[in-house]
């Protein structure tokens, strides 16, 4: 699996490898770009994180979507 962790290490999203397309591509850069990571592993453990960068962290990735749907 790959999971995209905040910089606190907890994981917020997660695809098995194999299904991974352009619009995990484009999630994965989105928040590269506000401080979080990716990294492959053997199994994830999900929880709900209250740290100062989850707080700060924007998702509106359906929008981002659109605006890239219209160039």
């Amino acid at each position: 699996m790959i999971v995209i962790k905040c910089k606190s290490g907890k994981v917020f999203a997660a695809t098995v490898a194999k299904y991974v397309d352009a619009e995990w591509k484009l999630q994965e850069a989105y928040y590269k770009a506000q401080g979080c990571t990716t990294e492959k592993v053997e199994f994830v453990v999900a929880g709900n994180c209250n740290c100062g960068h989850c707080k700060s962290l924007e998702h509106n990735f359906d929008d981002l979507i659109e605006e890239v749907r219209k160039l």
